[in-house]
């Protein structure tokens, strides 16, 4: 069987993909990475020393939209397969915040970015009449972000995000990419405001997020989402007779739990 690599859509919000390698020999070591421009990136869990499925199935919840991405396999250094680059749309015309480990998301409106500031970490030592500085170089901005929820939906999705979003950090994105906005950033705090009169019974809100740009999650994090690898992971060594016996299982407490 020759080895092929197939990029699927998932339905979900913010949309992500399920790359799949096929055809692989037991042993080989294979390298996944997300294709932008010319620019190949490594997706989030895609390299594997020594695979032990002719298989390797991987989501990518951090990708691009609004350009043609392309998804690339390297097998044992040496072999390349490539899809044909597609161009992924984000729903509804917003911005997308979510958390690619976790899976959670919220749909939002950015009205103010604030101000970008670096800060270099630096220590100014008065000795001998002059200043001596000790600089750590500069790191990644920190600025506040306003955000607007205009649904009940969106704003609890928000909660939610920011409650438990891994490590505290939230990925950006919105169709076409925009620098610095489009970024990973930890939430240090956030508030929250009614946008009209407390009389008002509009869903609308404001929200107030203190932010400074980071590095994405570790890369061994894998992106929640449950996958083909998952099952085969889930039943390796067993019988179809076993997997019935868990269904039935699980069915008897479904049915005693709504009895």
């Amino acid at each position: 069987m020759a080895v092929a690599i197939t990029a699927d859509e998932q339905a979900s919000y913010p949309p992500r993909v399920l790359v799949s390698v096929t055809g692989l020999t037991l042993g080989d070591t294979i390298i996944v990475y997300r294709s932008v421009d010319g620019e190949r990136t490594e997706i989030r869990d895609g390299y594997e020393l020594s695979v032990s499925d002719t298989s390797f199935l991987r989501i990518d919840a951090e990708l691009p939209y609004g350009v043609p991405v392309a998804y690339v396999a390297v097998v044992n250094g040496v072999s390349t397969y490539t899809t044909s680059a597609t161009t992924y749309d984000l729903p509804g015309g917003k911005v997308a915040v979510s958390d690619a480990i976790t899976g959670l998301s919220a749909e939002v409106l950015i009205y103010s970015y604030g101000e970008p500031a670096r800060d270099a970490g630096a220590s100014v030592l008065r000795a001998g009449g002059r200043n001596v500085v000790v600089s750590r170089g500069f790191a990644g901005f920190s600025t506040t972000l306003d955000l607007i929820t205009e649904s009940p939906e969106q704003r609890d999705n928000l909660v939610a995000l920011l409650q438990a979003a891994t490590e505290g950090t939230i990925q950006i994105r919105q169709p076409g990419g925009y620098e610095q906005i489009d970024a990973y950033l930890n939430v240090t705090g956030y508030g929250m405001r009614w946008l009209l009169p407390s009389n008002s019974r509009s869903p609308r809100r404001g929200w107030t997020l203190d932010v400074v740009e980071v590095e994405p999650w570790a890369p061994t994090l894998e992106a929640r989402g449950y996958t083909l690898q998952d099952v085969a992971d889930a039943y390796d060594g067993l019988t179809l007779d076993d997997v019935s016996d868990d269904f039935a299982t699980l069915l008897d407490i479904a049915q005693a739990d709504f009895s």
